[in-house]
């Protein structure tokens, strides 16, 4: 039976969902030292104010980090205690840890300890082949082994067994998105880092996926998975190996959502297929991140028809240059909106009236430089050949203006993308316009002007506008 017949639609939000937002966990071979790989979780857990119960099983002490413990499984149980979820961070007594825990009806269990490295190749073999037995004799739902485990942003809660930072999962929980991007790698290293790094705009994340060896739910289980999730708004890939499942699971849902990928893996006819079911390849590791804030941020748009605003003729031609490659024009301006452009703000813009190169501003004063963004921005926005608009900002601080005027320019006009550029402009005027851009949810690419542009081209591409 095949993915996509085996489990779809709401099964798989019920097969999953406990692995990221249970009710209550049980940690298995947790350690006092919270500089451990086994001590770490809990840390994080704490940290982060996960809201669940939290038991520990120690068989040598009674409280860890303030978390009372018992020190056998057995003894949980017979308090009557029944977690939702079980974490396994020892191969100490392992098969029979799985065995009591399918007796007593835990059927989602965390196996996040990497035995390969202990065993020979046939004792691997043989613990693999028991493991899988007990799953099925008890239909246990197991992630793992090798993995270096989860964090939900929505949930507040995580199985990362590296550091998960408090200032990266909790700020402004109150008005916490409900929706956000989903990053799965075959990698432990660069999910485990999304616990404590964030890009220069910080983008509504939803979840974080390491699953490991996968022993039983598979990646593309977790592909359909994210598919199907509801805070799960665009999906995010880091690709040794793209299997056929993978390509099962896309087919099923062409198109549902935005996939980018990033494929370090040799050219295959899978990584092909994969393309042309819509994953979008980055070029660079990084896009996934800075092209996931486009498609989170800015709304659909209708052609590939673009305004431009900027400060010089260099930034403008660097910008026109990579539409070109892209495919993206500038748009034809209604006879009203190129009139008003040339008649009051003028500067070295073409008689076409876009793209508005202001250059020379009659002073170097931020008030005279907003009045032209304001203007322009306005009368580009509202010509209906505009489907989207290019701000390129190559600023000093005598010219620097409070960004925060897009706010209402955002507001009047929701259905058109607004996209930023930061063209060597000065440190402290550029760690501002950041701050305000990622309030406003406005993409802001600092110096990178040709990834500026080829977002907007993915974009386009997912919603099929040549």
């Amino acid at each position: 039976m095949s993915i996509g017949e085996k489990i779809s639609g709401n099964s798989i939000l019920e097969k999953i969902n406990p692995f990221f937002n249970p009710k209550s966990v049980v940690i298995i071979g947790a350690s006092r030292n919270e500089y451990t790989f086994n001590g770490i979780l809990l840390k994080n857990l704490l940290e982060i104010q996960y809201k669940g119960k939290i038991y520990i099983v120690h068989p040598y002490t009674d409280v860890v980090m303030g978390i009372p413990c018992v020190n056998n499984l057995k003894d949980l149980f017979n308090n009557g205690a029944k977690p939702e979820l079980a974490i396994i961070l020892t191969q100490k007594n392992l098969l029979e840890t799985l065995k009591l825990l399918g007796e007593q009806k835990v059927k989602h269990i965390l196996i996040e300890v990497d035995f390969s490295q202990k065993l020979g190749n046939d004792e691997q073999i043989i613990l693999d082949n028991s493991i899988k037995k007990i799953i099925s004799d008890f239909d246990l739902k197991i992630l793992g082994p090798s993995m270096i485990g989860l964090i939900d942003f929505q949930h507040f809660f995580t199985s990362s067994i590296i550091p998960t930072r408090s200032h990266i999962v909790l700020p402004n929980r109150k008005e916490k998105p409900q929706s956000g991007a989903s990053f799965m790698a075959q990698s432990g290293g660069l999910t485990g880092a999304c616990g404590w790094w964030a890009p220069d705009q910080e983008i509504p994340l939803a979840k974080i996926i390491h699953i490991g060896k996968a022993l039983d739910i598979s990646e593309a289980d977790m592909l359909e998975y994210l598919f199907e999730d509801p805070n799960t708004e665009i999906i995010l890939l880091y690709l040794k190996e793209i299997t056929e499942d993978y390509i099962t699971v896309l087919a099923k849902y062409k198109k549902k959502k935005p996939i980018l990928y990033k494929y370090v893996g040799k050219p295959s006819k899978t990584e092909q297929k994969f393309k042309e079911l819509g994953a979008n390849p980055v070029e660079n590791y990084i896009e996934l991140f800075e092209f996931a804030k486009v498609f989170l941020w800015c709304p659909p748009p209708i052609s590939n028809a673009v305004g431009i605003i900027g400060p010089s003729s260099g930034a403008i031609n660097l910008i026109i240059s990579e539409m070109r490659n892209q495919e993206i024009h500038l748009a034809n301006l209604k006879e009203e909106n190129r009139r008003f452009i040339m008649e009051n703000i003028g500067g070295s813009t073409c008689e076409l009236g876009n793209p508005v190169d202001y250059w020379p501003p009659k002073e170097f004063i931020g008030t005279q430089v907003c009045r032209v963004y304001h203007q322009a921005s306005n009368t580009l926005l509202k010509d209906p050949q505009v489907s989207a608009l290019f701000l390129a900002l190559e600023f000093f601080t005598e010219i620097e203006f409070n960004f925060s005027i897009f706010e209402t320019i955002k507001e009047k006009y929701p259905n058109k993308p607004i996209l930023c550029v930061l063209i060597q402009a000065e440190r402290e005027g550029g760690s501002r316009i950041l701050e305000i851009g990622t309030k406003l949810k406005i993409p802001v690419f600092t110096n990178e002007i040709e990834r500026a542009v080829k977002s907007l081209r993915f974009l386009l591409d997912f919603y099929q506008i040549k």
